[in-house]
């Protein structure tokens, strides 16, 4: 039941109705005994700003932010962790006190550990492993510096030749090898082409034995990318598994304690 002394977490994005995060969250915080409620709501870009001082002004706990706010989302906190400032991108917010006690919004970045914990555990991708990378928004950051950390070799691969330079440079800093890949053990979609059913170009449809497809879209039915993996006899993977990795994570910035995994698993199972 929803009281006055429920907390708010909110989700920032357009679209957001795909988005599983509400289900994982509200599980999670039933699960710990936390009296907060998490609210998606979709909001372009042009009034970011203002539902991010309404958050304030509501005395929020926290929020997520997603496709398309992550860069913008970084700018408009008053602090921002190492990690976010390394991926140039924020996908969480949430409170810490300043060092006169007053409460400072602070912009993170869970995603890049979230996506490194799926490519090692699930994925098992190990240091000189070759992986196409493909965008250059929010999400190819944090999944470049989750590459940059496993040691793989990377090329990345965007639409426009010098956001796919910025993207690189962000990869090696983080320790991968840029490199041009001729046959990737794995190529990653960090796009938002799979929401509206587009496919990737040509090149990134033809994977077969062997080689792993992983799209960081989530919550729709099986993307065309995906769906021509599968053919070809690739590994597949949507965008669950970072979804839940980067979810406990940002769990742990608003509550301060370890989250219920199993609960947000299972929320997404049901």
């Amino acid at each position: 039941m929803t009281t006055a002394a429920t907390w708010l977490v909110a989700l920032l994005g357009q679209p957001v109705g795909h988005s599983g995060s509400p289900a994982i969250h509200t599980a999670a915080f039933a699960a710990a005994g936390v009296d907060a409620a998490y609210l998606a709501f979709e909001v372009a870009p042009e009034r970011l700003a203002t539902a991010v001082s309404g958050l304030r002004a509501l005395g929020a706990l926290g929020a997520n932010v997603t496709v398309p706010h992550k860069t913008a989302a970084l700018a408009l906190a008053d602090a921002a962790t190492e990690e976010a400032q390394l991926v140039g991108a924020a996908n969480t917010l949430f409170w810490r006190t300043g060092s006169t006690g007053e409460a400072v919004l602070t912009a993170d970045n869970t995603d890049a550990a979230g996506l490194e914990r799926e490519l090692r555990d699930d994925l098992g991708l190990v240091a000189g492993d070759t992986v196409v990378l493909f965008g250059s928004g929010g999400a190819a950051r944090a999944a470049a510096v989750a590459l940059g950390r496993v040691g793989a070799r990377v090329e990345v691969s965007a639409r426009r030749a010098e956001a796919a330079g910025e993207i690189a440079e962000l990869a090696a800093r983080a320790g991968a090898v840029p490199d041009e890949v001729g046959e990737p053990r794995c190529v990653i979609n960090a796009t938002p082409l799979g929401l509206a059913g587009e496919s990737l170009p040509a090149r990134f449809m033809t994977l077969g034995d062997g080689q792993i497809a992983l799209d960081l879209v989530y919550g729709v039915s099986e993307t065309p990318f995906l769906r021509a993996g599968a053919a070809g006899g690739a590994t597949v993977r949507d965008g669950t598994g970072m979804l839940i990795e980067q979810a406990a994570l940002a769990f742990e910035r608003w509550i301060g304690s370890a989250p219920p995994r199993s609960a947000m698993r299972a929320a997404l199972a049901t």
